[in-house]
């Protein structure tokens, strides 16, 4: 499994009867998605925000912090700023129809695609 924040160029389309990534370039080479394995929405990270251990490190919003013997670390707020979608997809390239798994994560203020993920079949 490589752990990578690559630019991608991505074309939506209809795959497994849902709107999702189609096709994407990457690398130079042009992937075509077979199947959406998984298919999630984030916030921002809460590990860059503040609750770690149940102490503060920087200021979150009292409804971010861990009370104290709780089991939460920390809580997703909507303050964190924007969400962003990740998709967990099979996708093939080339003639000889090579498939692997990538995450691809959607940005929606910047309508940014990076890839983050990709784990060989």
């Amino acid at each position: 499994m490589w752990q990578l924040d690559e630019a991608v160029e991505v074309r939506l389309g209809v795959v497994d009867g849902a709107d999702a990534p189609e096709q994407f370039l990457w690398r130079g080479r042009l992937w075509r998605v077979c199947a959406v394995e998984a298919h999630w929405v984030e916030t921002a990270a809460w590990w860059e925000r503040g609750v770690i251990g149940g102490s503060p490190v920087s200021g979150p919003p009292a409804s971010a912090l861990a009370t104290e013997g709780s089991a939460a670390v920390g809580l997703l707020d909507d303050d964190w700023g924007p969400r962003r979608s990740v998709y967990r997809v099979e996708a093939g390239c080339g003639r000889d129809g090579r498939r692997e798994r990538f995450d691809l994560a959607h940005d929606p203020q910047s309508q940014r695609w990076q890839l983050e993920r990709v784990t060989e079949r």
